[in-house]
């Protein structure tokens, strides 16, 4: 009679994640880091903060300190959970990220732009959590995605101050929000479609058949 070995696994339970699983989070996290830095420019004040009558200290409280906290507690969230449920994580962490920008395009006082950078900080740091969860499940290219990602994040760093700068010159700072919530939102039907495949392909779990009985 033949009596199957404990060593003997299905291979797609050890698998790890798809690499394109990691393009949803991924983008919603770039997304985050561009808004992190936006807010500010490199030659004078920025168009939020003399609209809203604010001050330097006050923008740096309510706008970034507030956003790095909020995100700073929900890394540790996005890293913990997001390998076993990217999706289940992604799309209520982008839907916070969505609603944050929505808030600060239309914002009438500091007091609201607080609660819309910390509701953003809290998508971005959560979607930042899963994108780092993904990448180091990954069997293959997992430095690749590592050396890409990591560049696109510090690039986005870099050039939102310039190009909301720019921007806000142009047409205002509330312009600059909702284009970033068209961006959002993109990523979150994006998320969500890929949510969907993965769950699709995902093999459903059966028993080793077992040869007849010698």
């Amino acid at each position: 009679m033949y009596v199957p070995t404990p060593t003997q696994r299905d291979p797609h339970l050890t698998a790890g994640p798809p690499w394109w699983l990691v393009i949803g989070p991924g983008f919603a996290a770039l997304i985050g880091l561009f808004l992190l830095t936006v807010i500010y420019r490199f030659d004078g004040r920025s168009a939020l903060q003399i609209e809203l009558g604010m001050s330097s200290q006050s923008l740096l409280l309510n706008a970034v300190v507030a956003y790095l906290v909020a995100a700073a507690i929900a890394v540790p969230a996005g890293l913990l959970l997001g390998a076993r449920f990217p999706t289940s994580v992604t799309v209520p962490a982008i839907c916070l990220m969505l609603l944050g920008v929505l808030l600060v395009a239309f914002v009438p006082d500091s007091v609201l732009l607080l609660v819309g950078r910390v509701l953003n900080g809290l998508g971005a740091g959560a979607a930042i959590g899963v994108t780092v969860a993904l990448i180091r499940r990954l069997r293959t290219g997992r430095g690749v995605a590592a050396g890409v990602t990591a560049g696109l994040g510090v690039l986005a760093l870099a050039i939102a101050p310039f190009l909301g700068g720019l921007l806000s010159d142009s047409v205002g700072f509330r312009v600059v929000y909702l284009v970033a919530a068209l961006f959002v939102f993109v990523a979150l039907v994006v998320a969500g479609v890929l949510g969907i495949v993965a769950l699709a392909k995902k093999p459903s779990a059966s028993p080793m058949p077992y040869p007849p009985h010698a």
